[in-house]
């Protein structure tokens, strides 16, 4: 499995991210030809440089006009466009992310986001631009590091505001950072939003074999003798059946709590980025009075993050936690092409070689509701669909 693993030492921003894949060894024409495709009248360019002692690339956009545009109509650019479908997928997904968070912070809508939160240029080239570097280089997965969260003020069009930047904390959200006393904006909110949408934290990237690296410069220079620079490995992953990966069990029991309650846990957990399942089982306890046990399933980082959670939101009066290993079969997400439009599906090889497909269950979902058709008959059109693709086994 070809892998590629961020090194995001000196944090990371959208154009570090095109900068390093490109010095990675991305194709430059398919990034040319890609935002070629868009209207957008943007101009790109990469050059060579020598930060640190280091060779490093460094990406830039540069455009004629900078046009207010709001998700609605950057959705109709990319959909006029004549780039993949999994690029416009995928970068949609960036955009839309990226704009909830805009949102959320200034207390207004998605469509009210402005151009200068999410519109600008050098935003879209740079989320559009990861895409088509990643899937010039065959990328199957991607991994990152922790992020460094900083100190230091930024100013911005709504007034200057502590580090990281608003929009930026809240996308961080379940990532793992560590405190710096840099006072710098390492992290950029579109570097937020690509990073958190694309990459895997560290804890779990499995053994490889480096092949490639490339550095991708930052903007800004530091004062504290750091490169400002993002690394890019790409390497082989040296287990291509199973891999072995650590999580953390976390349980509580509770005798005692509102029904109601556990649906409001389904809907919290089903949407922290770190929970990996999230079940309860009916148990007879000490006191011989029936009662729920919670337990969740975790990435070892949130461990802390998601048992001050349980506590708070059932009452519980402590949290067991244990680690443990588990085996894990190679998966990766693309997209299909369908009647409907674009649909997600999951793609899995066993260690025996057998290769799995299924569709996104939320967008299946999506489809039966939109299309009035029961839930069963999507499914099997879709399944139709993919034995005829290229998906199909040989």
């Amino acid at each position: 499995m070809d892998i590629l693993y961020l090194d995001c030492f000196s944090g990371v921003s959208g154009d570090m991210i095109v900068g390093a894949l490109l010095d990675c060894g991305a194709d430059w024409k398919t990034l040319q030809e890609g935002i070629d495709a868009l209207a957008i009248d943007a101009r790109i360019e990469v050059s060579k440089h020598v930060r640190g002692g280091i060779s490093c690339s460094s990406f830039a956009v540069n455009a004629n006009s900078d046009i207010p545009r709001n998700l609605t109509a950057i959705t109709t650019i990319m959909f006029d466009s004549t780039l993949p479908d999994s690029v416009k997928s995928n970068s949609l997904r960036v955009l839309h992310k990226l704009a909830s968070a805009e949102a959320a912070v200034h207390g207004t809508t998605l469509e009210d986001v402005h151009f200068h939160e999410i519109g600008a240029v050098d935003t879209i080239v740079d989320i559009v631009g990861t895409f088509l570097c990643l899937e010039s280089m065959g990328i199957d997965q991607v991994y990152a590091s922790s992020l460094p969260w900083p100190q230091g003020l930024v100013d911005i069009s709504h007034g200057r505001f502590p580090l990281p930047a608003p929009a930026t904390a809240l996308l961080l959200e379940g990532y793992p950072c560590y405190p710096v006393t840099t006072q710098l904006e390492l992290v950029t909110p579109t570097g937020a939003a690509l990073l958190t949408s694309i990459a895997s934290p560290r804890g779990e990237l499995p053994p490889f074999t480096p092949e490639q690296v490339g550095y991708g410069a930052g903007y800004y220079v530091r004062e504290d003798g750091v490169p400002n620079l993002l690394r890019a490995v790409r390497a082989v992953a040296h287990d291509r059946g199973s891999q072995q990966a650590l999580v953390s069990i976390l349980e509580t029991e509770v005798d005692d709590l509102n029904p109601e309650i556990f649906s409001y846990l389904h809907i919290i957990f089903s949407e922290h980025p770190a929970v990996l399942d999230y079940f309860t089982t009916p148990i007879q306890m000490k006191k011989n009075r029936p009662g729920i046990l919670i337990t969740l399933i975790t990435h070892p980082y949130a461990s802390e993050e998601l048992s001050r959670l349980l506590i708070r939101e059932t009452g519980s009066l402590g949290v067991r936690f244990r680690l443990q290993e588990r085996i894990v079969v190679p998966r990766r997400e693309d997209v299909l092409n369908t009647p409907w439009g674009p649909v997600r599906i999951k793609i899995a090889q066993t260690a025996t070689g057998e290769i799995h497909i299924k569709p996104e269950y939320e967008d299946c979902a999506r489809i039966a509701r939109q299309e009035h058709l029961a839930l069963w008959t999507v499914y099997t059109k879709l399944n139709t669909i993919l034995a005829n693709s290229r998906y199909a086994p040989v």
